[in-house]
């Protein structure tokens, strides 16, 4: 069956027939490079939304579960490089507020301060998806469950209250010298 040219016209019951028949095998290898459910699943949502999306452009020169194979394995070196990101302006954080911390006890309070104060100025949802995630370690399948919302918005909402945060601290850095 020639997949590619029946997803292209728009064809629901192959594009279905399509996820239903790879949307395993896809979840199983990012599942396997990157040991997370919570981003597997998320990658095969998002590659078959995609294929979906943009299924004029599909190639008739490629298999279909190629070209799911790639917009998987794209999909898939985004979200690591912004979980990375995520990590590593955490870790500078923290950095900085050891260092702040361990040379001025007044500016290592001052430091503590505005990270609260950016905290307490995020919108209430944004505020306790944050606290759910960095202060009692809950993970974003975790906090998408007990709050009924997609693990995509805690992953933004997070996003967002790093941004914040991330700037508090470097006010507070800038001002301590």
């Amino acid at each position: 069956m020639d997949y590619v040219g029946e997803i292209k016209q728009g064809n629901k019951l192959v594009f279905e027939e399509v996820y239903y028949r790879y949307h395993e095998r896809f979840y199983f290898y990012v599942l396997k490079n990157t040991r997370s459910e919570d981003i597997a699943e998320e990658v095969v949502q998002m590659s078959f939304i995609k294929i979906w999306e943009k299924r004029t452009d599909l190639s008739n020169s490629f298999p279909i579960e190629v070209q799911i194979a790639r917009v998987a394995r794209s999909i898939m070196i985004d979200i690591l490089r912004k979980k990375a990101s995520e990590r590593k302006a955490l870790e500078t954080i923290k950095e900085n507020a050891n260092t702040v911390i361990a040379g001025d006890t007044a500016a290592g309070k001052e430091l503590i301060i505005k990270v609260s104060e950016a905290i307490e100025t995020l919108p209430p949802e944004c505020r306790k998806i944050f606290i759910l995630s960095r202060e009692e370690g809950l993970t974003y399948t975790e906090i998408a469950n007990q709050l009924s919302i997609s693990p995509k918005t805690v992953e933004n909402q997070i996003s967002k209250a790093l941004k914040a945060v991330r700037k508090a601290v470097a006010l507070a850095y800038i001002l301590s010298f």
